[in-house]
This record gives structure tokens, C-alpha cells and sequence, in this order.
């Protein structure tokens, strides 16, 4: 079961890496930066082990007669997942007005594959998205005067926090695609060690409530602690059980990890246990899971689609039935039938991007493997889903996000590679398709399969547009469709600007919710579609 374990990994780290009495507070390094500019570097670790680093650069120039700010965070993490190395790596640059307000920026992506590259540029009131290639994904509308990602650490060199103190700002980060309102709370001084030497150090605790810049917001939290200078020195952010920790350090210190064999086991961030165990789950007609959540509605994290309705059953619960899609052909859901017709495809439904290359010759061979011709839409859908099934012969956890070009030469991976490749291969055949993610029952632990514990993990599968109907596959079990031991959250064109969304969705549900089960209704004994 472990190959259904999704991207949360990947993008609670980059959400981790993005977000940054009477005593004295001491001054542990200068407050030049903030003047003149420099560079520090912090030692990421978890429970007392490092992971990985971040690298910020704040610089001062002219350019075209005006006085700009440039602001680069660089990280890298490198940790296991089922025990094979996983690396993630992430490069910010920023360019704001000196008097605040960001002009363009650019964000890097690497998780083990091709780089994915993120381009933004303000232009009045609008925000300019484009990818590597220089082509425009998407118009956004835009607050001129917006700062960039360096707002916080610009604000507390600028002017120190004093205790009981507190601020609010609020500015652009690119990496997460969103408008961020940041509260500041400035609380005791606490004697904290650094590097071996104790110093009084400011604790600040934050709340970041992140603004979607298409729909939603999210609030995540973290702890700083500064000195007399403003410098953030110590830096705490929850990723569930775990705590990302992040310390001032030489630049040797912090690249020293590189060279270590990685130690912290992250596989099972974001299981969901189950109160009890479901039984032949592929063979149920419909599954009802209760679900609360500790923030927002329920009705707001999970969406209604023709196989998954969501029915409010209190103030943060709610009762979730998910249809199955195998043999499923009246996609009816508590006597409520969906219209067909009623969806239509995007043209990002059906059009290459960074991560799907329409173009590839090897794609294009092996999606002549099934003559669609002589099939009908869901035919031909089913056929694929089986194709990438027996495509990918290997289930491999170090790499987050490889293009369709790079799974067919691996012919490995995990669900997300998957996904990734059915949805090339849908599209190859005019067929729009899409990444849904969400939730998938297990019957145990993933790192235990021992374990007698059953739960719901992070997994990313397909929706296929047909009829005017999303229909789900999952190429993983390669079952004809999706069933319904699953959760939907939301989903994905794979558009370049597309990831930040999905990070948004996981951040308002990892951790954040408990699921219970109803009793199964079994499904009816009918043979297997043919195609």
C-alpha cells in the first residue's frame, strides 16, 4: 500500500521552508543587513536530526534610475520516505521597490526531476504568471503597492519587536501563489541556546493566514525568536507530530548534512487513522465516512462531485458518501442524479505543460497501443488506466514530481507518476483529463504493514471528462474506475501555476481532521466492464 502515498510530504516541507520578563535581549549578530544586505544561512533539523538548509540573501541596487530590493531564500531537504533518499529543493528570487511593493520573482521547483519554474511580474493592476518557456499561464488581479516575501524579515530589521508588542502584515509569497496576513505577537524573552552559547532571545509567535489568489484561505502557524537586532535566529513550524526546526548557522554548518546519510523517516506524514477497518473495500457500492475538522467547514475542504456528496451533520462535521465508479453507469448519489453535459473542459484539460509533454514520441507510440477508434470515450479511458498500470513496473518514493517524459523512461514511481501519465495519455487522445487528490483507505500503516490500525492516505489519482461527467480513475489499482474507499479534496489541470493550490488544500486538511466509517453498503455482483 505504500505506493499510494501522495505529494504531502512535498509540500508540507516547501509550506515549511516558505514561511519564515526583565532580561535584555541579546544581540547575536549584526543588524547591517537591513542597510547594506548579506547573507545567512539555518540548519533545518527534526528531533535533534538535520534534514536539511536555507540559504537568505537580501541586496540593494539600481535599476533603470530606482532603487530596488532583491531577496533570494534557497532550501533543500533531503530525507527518507519508506526508507529511499528523498531531495527536495526550492529557489526564490524577488525583486521589490525599495519603498515596498513587488515588481517579479521567480520560483524553482525541484523534486527530483526536471525543474518546474514559476515566473511572476506586476504590471498596475494585474499579476503576469508565465512559465519557463516565457509563455503567460494565467492574469491575476493585483494590489500595486503589495510587498514581496522579504515583508517579515524586512520588518524586524527595520524596527525590533519589543515584548507584549504586536503587528500585522500582510504581502505577496510567490512559492505559495498567494497573499499571506501575517500576525506578529512579540511574548517573553526565553534564554535560548544557540550553537552551544545560551542567549535572551524574543519569541514571536505568528499566525499566517494565507490568502488563495484564485479561491480559499489557510492559517499556519510558527514560532521565531530574535535578538536586540531584529535577526531571526531560531525558527519553529509544526508539520503534524513532527517540528521543522531551523537554526542560524555558518554556511559550512548548514551544507555539512549534504555529505551524512539522511535518518528521519517522514513516509507516514499525513495518516489519517480510521476507527475501524473496511472490508473488500473494491467491492462496495458506496462508502460514508464522517469527517470534523478543527478548521473551517467541512463543506469548504471537501468538494460535491457526481460521485462524492458532502451534507453538513453539525458545526464542523460532516457525513461524506463516496459512490464507487467501477461499473458505475447512473452516477447517483442519494437518489440525487447528476445531469450529464453538465461539466466542460478548460483548455488546460487537454494541453501540454511542464510536467505533461504531448509531444513526446514515446508517449504518442504507446497511447497507439489502444485504438480508440474502435471504442467509445469510456472504453477507451478504461483501457488506459490498465495501459499505465502494467506501464509502470517499479514503485519508487524519491521523486515528487517527474514529467510524463521521465516516467516512461523510469517506467517507475508512485501515484504520482501515475496520475501524471494517464493524464498525458488521456490527453493524447483529445480526452480532458485531470489530478484529483485526496484521501485513500489503507488497511494499515504504511510503515507497519503489520499493523492492525487501518487509515486514510494522501493519494493523487484521475478524473476524465466524459458526457459532460468527471469520472474517476486510478491507474494504481487499474480496477476500471475509481472505487470508493476514498476521499476527494480537490484537483488539477497540472497547469505551471497549479501546484500552490494543491499545497493549499493539503495544508487545510493534513492534520486537521478526524474520519470515521458508517457501515458499507456492498456493491452489486456484476461482471468487470469490458473495453
Amino acid at each position: 500500500m505504500r505506493e499510494y502515498q501522495t505529494i504531502l510530504l512535498f509540500f508540507l516541507i516547501l509550506t515549511a521552508v516558505c514561511l519564515n520578563g526583565c532580561r535584555k535581549i541579546d544581540t547575536v549578530v549584526s543588524d547591517t543587513m537591513f542597510q547594506s544586505g548579506g547573507e545567512y544561512w539555518e540548519l533545518l533539523t527534526i528531533k535533534g536530526k538535520p534534514v536539511g538548509f536555507q540559504q537568505t540573501v537580501l541586496s540593494f541596487e539600481e535599476v533603470d534610475g530606482k532603487s530596488v530590493r532583491r531577496f533570494g531564500h534557497h532550501s533543500r531537504i533531503i530525507v527518507l520516505r519508506y526508507g529511499s533518499s528523498f531531495n527536495v529543493a526550492m529557489k526564490v528570487n524577488t525583486v521589490s521597490r525599495l519603498e515596498g511593493g513587488f515588481l517579479s520573482g521567480t520560483v524553482q521547483l525541484n523534486g527530483g526531476g526536471e525543474p518546474i519554474e514559476t515566473i511572476y511580474r506586476s504590471e498596475d493592476d494585474q499579476l503576469i504568471v508565465s512559465n519557463s518557456s516565457g509563455q503567460t499561464t494565467t492574469t491575476l488581479p493585483w494590489k500595486r503597492n503589495m510587498p514581496g516575501p522579504e515583508a517579515v524579515v524586512c520588518e524586524l530589521l527595520g524596527l525590533p519587536m519589543q515584548p507584549g508588542e504586536k503587528r500585522q502584515i500582510t504581502f505577496f509569497e510567490p512559492a505559495m501563489h498567494s497573499y499571506v496576513n501575517t500576525t506578529l505577537t512579540a511574548c517573553a524573552i526565553e534564554q535560548i541556546d544557540v550553537n552551544g552559547v545560551k542567549k535572551n532571545l524574543l519569541r514571536i509567535e505568528v499566525q499566517n493566514r494565507l490568502e488563495l489568489l484564485q479561491a480559499g484561505t489557510q492559517t499556519v502557524s510558527e514560532t521565531l525568536w530574535t535578538d536586540a537586532g531584529g535577526n531571526i535566529i531560531r525558527h519553529e513550524m509544526p508539520m503534524e507530530e513532527h517540528t521543522l526546526l531551523a537554526v542560524r548557522v555558518s554556511r559550512e554548518q548548514a551544507l555539512k548534512f549534504q555529505t551524512e546519510t539522511p535518518s528521519v523517516e517522514l513516509g507516514n506524514l499525513g495518516v489519517v487513522p480510521l476507527d475501524d477497518s473496511i472490508t473488500q473495500p473494491h467491492n462496495l457500492a458506496k462508502i460514508e465516512f464522517i469527517v470534523e475538522t478543527q478548521e473551517g467547514l467541512p463543506t469548504d475542504r471537501f468538494p460535491k462531485t457526481p460521485f462524492q456528496s458532502v451534507e453538513l451533520i453539525g458545526e464542523k462535521s460532516a457525513t461524506i458518501t463516496v459512490l464507487t465508479a467501477i461499473n458505475n453507469t447512473d452516477m447517483n448519489i442519494d437518489n440525487v442524479l447528476f445531469e450529464r453535459g453538465k461539466s466542460e473542459a478548460k483548455p488546460e484539460d487537454l494541453a501540454s505543460n511542464q510536467l505533461i509533454h504531448l509531444n513526446d514520441p514515446q508517449l504518442i507510440e504507446l497511447a497507439k497501443q489502444i485504438d480508440s477508434d474502435s471504442l467509445t470515450s469510456r472504453q477507451t479511458v478504461l483501457a488506459l488506466e490498465q495501459l499505465v498500470h502494467n506501464t509502470i513496473r517499479q514503485t519508487t518514493f524519491s521523486i515528487a514530481l517527474a514529467t510524463s517524459s521521465e516516467i516512461l523512461k523510469s517506467k517507475s514511481g508512485d501515484c504520482t507518476e501515475f496520475a501524471v501519465l494517464l493524464a498525458a495519455l488521456c490527453r493524447v487522445k483529445k480526452i480532458p483529463a485531470r489530478i484529483t487528490l485526496g484521501l485513500v483507505y489503507t488497511p494499515f500503516q504504511p510503515l507497519n504493514e503489520k499493523s492492525q490500525q487501518a487509515g486514510m492516505v494522501f493519494h493523487l489519482w484521475n478524473e476524465v471528462l466524459i458526457d459532460g461527467i468527471w469520472y474517476p480513475l486510478d491507474a494504481v489499482f487499474g480496477l476500471g474506475g475509481a472505487d470508493a474507499a476514498r476521499i476527494k479534496i480537490t484537483d488539477t489541470s497540472l497547469a505551471d501555476n497549479s501546484l500552490a493550490p494543491l499545497c493549499h488544500s493539503l495544508i487545510g486538511v493534513a492534520g486537521q481532521i478526524r474520519i470515521r466509517l458508517k457501515k458499507p453498503e456492498p456493491l452489486p455482483q456484476t461482471s468487470k466492464p469490458k473495453y
